[in-house]
């Protein structure tokens, strides 16, 4: 991941549909910023840009939260349906090598729940969150590979 590639992940996590997709809200410019910061400078997360032909399409992370691996990924709306993020999912996991590690997915994202699942994530929970920006429940549900 290069300082380079921060603004594109900044325009991707603005898209409507993106944002409605995941069941996360997007960040005003200066917190996007200080999260990446934040994020890029704790050296227990594993970080990566995923490219396609060159092009920065998003970005996949993990790191550890209440004691779980967590692992996640965004992709820019235009490189979506081209198998990009089950690729991508299948590297990484190459070099992630906790077990188990846990992924969060709001119930609603049928493709983000296709790539856990084509990757061996199992479901493990179903969960209701508090979205912290505007008091609405989101659904979602927990995945885990062992």
């Amino acid at each position: 991941m290069e300082d380079s590639d921060i603004p594109a992940f900044y325009r991707q996590q603005l898209d409507p549909e993106a944002i409605e997709m995941a069941g996360f809200p997007s960040r005003g410019e200066d917190e996007f910023h200080s999260h990446w910061r934040r994020v890029r400078s704790n050296e227990n997360n594993i970080l990566r840009t995923i490219l396609f032909k060159g092009k920065v399409s998003g970005n996949i992370v993990s790191w550890e939260q209440d004691g779980k691996r967590q692992i996640g990924y965004w992709i820019g709306r235009e490189f979506w349906g081209k198998g990009i993020a089950s690729q991508a999912m299948a590297q990484f996991l190459v070099v992630v090598k906790v077990r188990p590690l846990y992924a969060y997915v709001a119930k609603h994202n049928t493709a983000s729940i296709r790539v856990l699942e084509k990757n061996r994530f199992t479901l493990s929970v179903e969960d209701s969150q508090l979205d912290s920006t505007n008091s609405e429940k989101i659904e979602e549900v927990l995945f885990q590979l062992i």
